[in-house]
């Protein structure tokens, strides 16, 4: 790719609207170098087409370079950094090459020019019309997205995951007596004192009770590792209800939280019988003191298709001219034979239903779902053990460019740091060979330029427009899937990576350190007054140096390599090394 110098004498300059629908209306084969904003047309075929055009094609040649930034009909290939070329004749395109193989855009040209002079037919489509060559980029696009996601969403929940078996392994341990009851809608807080009735025989107590609102994702945590869930249709009726839910202590020689509580879920759902008694002769069946609740559902069933109906009508035809045969008529031909109307059921008959039972109380089987019901709802009860649970860090990919670009890419790193939290200049882009060289770009401007050099950004995966700004750029890399992001931004930034922000906030902390107070002599004055003022002040500025000094830039530890990044650096153009040290 080269700047547009000195391109107008054989090629058209196309900007706008008006200007591209113009050139479409010219005869012959028009070929188009499409290119946007950033990366601009390709001048390496300049001699290449001239000669083309001169020897074969003449007036039946036409070239334009079109930008598609500002030509709506290319609004597609707008921010891309490939080289595009589109050929189009009769206002039609007829094929789209991209890249910069030039036998092979030489050969097509050809190939097509000879085609176009026969008057030959060709498969045609609309400037803005997406060609074979582009749904097959774009499904490979599609499906390396998909799979990124697949991947990154399996991450998501191994990470999920193991976090929940560790806080549930924390609750366990320091929580081995507790457990929860779970009642369903049908019971609510007033009954609790004759649900309790039933636990003073058990020997288990009441700690805390509350009522909370049933949301899915809180479900989702809760049922983990559950080896007894609710059943689905259960759990999704019980979404935005409050339930009354029971924090009991359970004595440890009665039992298992789970097994007792099961035993207390027993007995507020047993019938009793009661015997005879001088007011009744014979035996009352008492019945439980909380029942399940049932409720209907409808099943919509599901839609019919139209080749489904289709089907269906044959069906019909068929049926209909064969009862005519049976009944000795003569057979109809399809044109005599009426057609069959569809039968319109009503919506409401198209439905089914169904009865789901909600049980009245829910009683884990394992501990660690009671674990996971006391992190959920009752995480209070946790406080003097358990931290607070660590704020995520977003899922990131790591996106690497030619080092030349840091003057345009200067203003992104500045007004999207929350999308960018670090960045730096190294010799590669290897992220375990690659040795660093600045955290910024006014320290990487101090240094001398290599042009294999790369600025390496690690970027947050978010809903944001960051990422496809900084894709315009014409990155030389980007992370398949923040699983793969995770590990190189890992290697490129350890965890004692500095940003030149950081730097600057601990030497402003270093700065604002109060100097101690000094103790003063009888007669009022300090005994190391004189002379001592400076070499305070020298302590200060030392304690700054240090700082300085320990800074990823320098340090040893903050290359992949483990090298000081100065001693790989050539020397400046005045002999001296970066360190200031005469070169040799």
């Amino acid at each position: 790719m080269a700047k547009k110098g000195g391109v107008q004498q054989l090629q058209a300059d196309l900007t706008t609207d008006e200007e591209f629908e113009k050139f479409l209306q010219r005869t012959g084969l028009l070929v188009l170098d499409i290119y946007s904003e950033w990366c601009g047309p390709c001048l390496g075929m300049v001699g290449s087409l001239r000669k083309i055009k001169l020897e074969l094609g003449g007036d039946n040649l036409q070239l334009a370079i079109c930008k598609a930034g500002s030509i709506s009909y290319l609004n597609r290939f707008n921010k891309k950094s490939e080289p595009t070329w589109m050929f189009v004749t009769n206002g039609k395109a007829i094929s789209i090459m991209f890249g910069t193989d030039v036998p092979k855009l030489v050969a097509m040209i050809t190939r097509m020019l000879q085609s176009t002079m026969a008057k030959e037919s060709h498969l045609s489509y609309e400037i803005t019309e997406l060609q074979p060559i582009e749904l097959q980029q774009l499904e490979v696009r599609n499906k390396a997205l998909r799979q990124a996601e697949e991947i990154e969403l399996a991450e998501s929940r191994r990470k999920r995951l193991e976090y929940l078996h560790s806080v549930t392994d924390c609750i366990m341990a320091n929580l081995p007596d507790i457990g929860i009851t779970v009642f369903g809608p049908q019971v609510n807080r007033d009954m609790f004192k004759k649900l309790s009735e039933p636990a003073d025989p058990l020997k288990i107590q009441c700690k805390d009770r509350k009522v909370f609102t049933i949301l899915p994702s809180d479900i989702a945590t809760v049922n983990f590792a559950a080896e007894n869930p609710l059943a689905p249709d259960v759990i999704e009726l019980l979404y935005e209800k409050e339930l009354l839910m029971c924090f009991w202590k359970v004595e440890e020689v009665l039992g298992s939280p789970p097994t007792v509580l099961r035993q207390y879920a027993h007995e507020l759902t047993k019938e009793t019988i009661k015997p005879p008694d001088e007011f009744n002769e014979e035996e009352i069946i008492v019945p439980p003191m909380i029942v399940p609740m049932e409720v209907s559902v409808e099943i919509p069933e599901p839609e019919q298709t139209e080749e489904d109906q289709e089907h269906q009508d044959a069906h019909q035809l068929v049926d209909t001219k064969t009862e005519n045969v049976e009944d000795g008529e003569e057979k109809a031909s399809p044109e005599e034979v009426p057609p069959v109307e569809p039968t319109t059921v009503p919506k409401a008959d198209q439905n089914k239903t169904k009865t789901v039972r909600i049980p009245p109380i829910w009683v884990p089987s394992d501990q660690r779902t009671h674990a996971a019901l006391i992190y959920t709802y009752f995480r209070a009860q946790t406080s003097t053990f358990l931290p607070p649970d660590p704020v995520p860090e977003p899922p990131h990919i790591v996106m690497i460019f030619d080092a030349y670009k840091k003057k345009d890419l200067a203003i992104l790193l500045d007004t999207c740091r929350e999308d960018i939290p670090l960045y730096g200049f190294f010799n590669g882009e290897n992220p375990q060979t690659a040795v660093f060289i600045a955290n910024s770009v006014d320290k990487y401007n101090a240094k001398p330029y290599v042009p294999t050099d790369k600025i390496v950004l690690k970027v947050n995966k978010v809903s944001s427009p960051t990422i496809p700004t900084l894709m315009a750029y014409g990155p030389s890399y980007v992370s398949t899937n923040s699983v793969i992001g995770h590990k190189e931004a890992t290697q490129f930034f350890p965890a004692n990576y500095k940003s030149a922000l950081q730097e600057e906030e601990e030497l402003h902390a270093v700065k604002a350190e109060k100097p101690k107070k000094r103790k003063k002599n009888k007669k009022g004055g300090d005994p190391e007054e004189s002379g001592k003022v400076d070499i305070g002040l020298t302590d200060t500025q030392q304690e700054a140096d240090e700082a300085v000094k320990t800074s990823p830039e320098e340090g040893a530890s903050t290359t992949s390599s483990g090298e000081d990044s100065c001693e790989s650096r050539p020397a400046t153009a005045d002999g001296t090394n970066p360190d200031g040290t005469q070169g040799t």
